[in-house]
């Protein structure tokens, strides 16, 4: 299995990588009906146990826009994306990130659950945080059409927001390649890491797509 940190964007100069995380698409199921794919992402965390999340990408809505001319043109594809828990890989993922941005989060009642989190070698992050059942945020496609993800790789940005000035703001990337079975979910910029903890870390399903309405 890939592990989570094995393509860190080195910045040199003494700086901190970015924090870029790789995954393996460990499971694909489309929904006819509702007409999106879900995938599963888990990656390995050593010396921890495996992290992951879930992705649903729908295969219709989005809206193009076209910006430039023929060869200059410049497209991108706006709509929804859902991610959401696939339980305690996921607790651990955001425990992990938070770690990794320094984030300082409340202490666990007990070690026994830091054990449960992140195995018997878990001792190196003590810190406890529960990943979002579902966070609705806003996707755009760069130069990539999301609702083609099962045949063409994908690069999107993502955003996550409440709409109200100087409120909530995170932006973050999710790159997906169905036919290698890989995915990334890559750090936008430093100053989004404390909002996008927030937005992951919220209870129950988190709507951080202010624009869902005009859909």
């Amino acid at each position: 299995m890939v592990h989570v940190f094995c393509n860190l964007e080195e910045l040199g100069g003494g700086l901190p990588a970015m924090c870029d995380m790789t995954f393996e698409i460990v499971e694909t199921a489309y929904d006819e009906k509702a007409n999106f794919w879900q995938l599963k992402f888990r990656a390995d965390a050593t010396p921890y146990e495996p992290v992951g999340f879930i992705a649903i990408i729908p295969v219709s809505g989005w809206q193009e826009q076209i910006d430039g001319e023929e060869n200059d043109a410049f497209r991108s594809f706006w709509g929804p994306i859902t991610l959401c828990s696939c339980g305690i890989e996921s607790d651990r993922l955001l425990t992990l990130l938070a770690a990794y941005y320094g984030i300082s989060t409340p202490r666990p009642k007990n070690e026994g659950f830091v054990r449960k989190l992140f195995g018997n070698k878990g001792h190196g992050v003590i810190n406890e945080l529960k990943f979002a059942s579902r966070v609705e945020c806003f996707a755009v496609g760069i130069n990539s059409d999301p609702s083609l993800v099962a045949k063409k790789p994908v690069h999107m940005k993502l955003f996550l927001e409440d709409g109200v000035e100087n409120g909530r703001y995170a932006e973050v990337f999710l790159d997906i390649d169905m036919l290698q079975g890989f995915a990334a979910l890559n750090e936008k910029d430093e100053g989004y890491r404390t909002d996008l903890v927030h937005w992951l870390s919220l209870p129950g399903n988190v709507m951080a797509n202010p624009y869902a309405s005009q859909a």
